[in-house]
C-alpha cells in the first residue's frame, strides 16, 4: 500500500475511488480527459490502484463529474459500487471481523489510509447505531456527492455483512444539504432525507448484533497488519495541521495553549504559526473547527445541558459557548437541538 501522494491538497483519497468514478463516467460517455480536467492528474493514474491523491485534485474530478452529469442519484449508484473490495485492506479487515462493532472500530481507526477527506463519529445505544460524517473541504457539488456516496457505501456494506438477518432492515441516511433526490430504488430499504442538521447513517441496533458470517481471524489479522503499516507510514508523513488537530482533539475540555502545542511539536510558536499559515489554517481555526463538530454531535446525540456541553468543550461558561455556536451556525445551541 503506497502512502505518498500525488496531485494538490494535503488530505488524501485513494485512486481506487477515482478509478471507480472514471468507470461510471465512461458508461455515460464521459472521457477520462474530461473527468481529470484541471486536476493536475495524468490519465495513467487510472491504471494505478492504491495511490493516494491530494484531495483538491480528487475533489476537482468529482466536481467535473457532477457538472457533466448533474444527476444526484448517481451519488447513490457510486456509493453502492464501493463494495468491500474497493476499500482495499480496510474492506477486508471489516469483512473478516467477528462483529459489526469490531468492523466499525477498524473503519474508524484505519479510514485515513484510504480517505482523509471526512471527520467521522460513531454513536451507539440500545436502539440505534449511527455514523456521522462531515467533509473537511468546501465544494458545492463534490461535498454532498461524496458524503452521500460514502454513506451509501457503508449502508450497502452493512447490509452485505449482516446477511439474511438484515436483508429487510430499514436504515436511514440523512444529508445536511437540500439535494433534489427523487424517489430512489438504488438502496431499496434505505430512506434518504435531505436538509437535515447532520450527515448521518442510522441502523437499528438489533440488526447489527449477531456474529458476522465471514469471520476469519487469519485474514482479519493479515489485513490489520497491512493497515497498521500504512497508518504508521502516514503518521510519519502527516502535515503540521493534522498533528495540531490531533493534539487539540485530545484535550478539548482543557485545551492546550498555542505555546503548549508548539512545545509538543518541538518548535517555536512563530514557526508553528508560519507552518499553519502555509497550510491555509491557524491554531484558532483548528480549535474552533473541532469544537463546532463536537458541539453539533453532542447537541444531537445526548441529553447533556448546554452548561455541561460548554464545560466539556473547554468554555468558561455557557454564554461564551452560545456566542461561539451562533457565530458558527447562525442559531443558538438550544434552537439547533430542537431542530435536530
Amino acid at each position: 500500500m503506497q502512502t505518498s501522494s500525488i496531485g494538490r491538497g494535503h488530505y488524501r483519497i485513494s485512486s481506487d475511488y477515482l478509478i471507480l468514478l472514471a468507470e461510471m463516467a465512461f458508461e455515460h460517455g464521459i472521457s477520462a480527459k474530461q473527468l481529470l480536467h484541471g486536476s493536475q492528474l495524468e490519465e495513467s493514474l487510472l491504471l494505478q490502484p492504491g495511490v493516494l491523491v491530494g484531495h483538491e485534485s480528487g475533489v476537482r474530478c468529482v466536481e467535473n463529474f457532477c457538472q457533466l452529469l448533474p444527476e444526484p442519484q448517481l451519488a447513490l449508484e457510486y456509493g453502492k459500487r464501493m463494495t468491500l473490495s474497493k476499500h482495499g485492506a480496510l474492506g477486508y479487515a471489516a469483512q473478516y471481523s467477528a462483529t459489526m462493532t469490531d468492523a466499525a472500530i477498524k473503519v474508524m481507526r484505519y479510514v485515513e489510509t484510504r480517505a482523509q477527506i471526512f471527520t467521522m463519529q460513531r454513536h451507539a445505544d440500545a436502539e440505534q447505531r449511527q455514523l456521522f460524517i462531515q467533509p473537511k473541504f468546501n465544494s458545492k457539488h463534490a461535498a454532498p456527492f461524496l458524503v452521500l456516496a460514502f454513506l451509501a457505501s457503508i449502508e450497502t456494506i452493512c447490509r452485505t455483512l449482516v446477511g439474511s438477518q438484515g436483508g429487510q432492515t430499514a436504515s436511514c441516511i440523512e444529508l445536511s444539504w437540500d439535494w433534489p433526490l427523487a424517489e430512489q430504488t438504488i438502496l431499496p430499504h434505505c430512506q434518504i432525507l435531505s436538509g437535515a442538521s447532520d450527515n448521518c447513517l442510522t441502523w437499528p441496533s438489533a440488526a447489527l448484533q449477531a456474529p458476522l458470517p465471514f469471520f476469519d481471524p487469519t485474514m482479519e489479522h493479515m489485513a490489520e497488519q497491512e493497515l497498521e503499516m500504512a497508518l504508521r507510514e502516514l503518521q510519519g508523513r502527516r502535515n503540521v495541521s493534522d498533528q495540531v488537530r490531533d493534539l487539540i482533539a485530545d484535550r478539548l475540555q482543557q485545551p492546550l495553549s498555542l505555546e503548549q502545542v508548539a512545545g509538543k511539536l518541538h518548535m517555536s510558536m512563530a514557526t508553528l504559526n508560519r507552518k499553519l499559515k502555509q497550510e491555509n489554517t491557524s491554531y484558532q481555526h483548528l480549535k474552533d473547527e473541532l469544537r463546532q463538530q463536537q458541539a453539533r454531535h453532542m447537541l444531537r446525540t445526548n441529553d447533556l445541558t448546554i452548561d455541561q456541553i460548554a464545560e466539556q468543550l473547554g468554555y468558561s461558561d455557557a454564554s461564551n459557548f452560545t456566542k461561539a455556536f451562533k457565530a458558527w451556525t447562525g442559531m443558538p445551541p438550544s434552537v439547533y437541538r430542537r431542530q435536530g
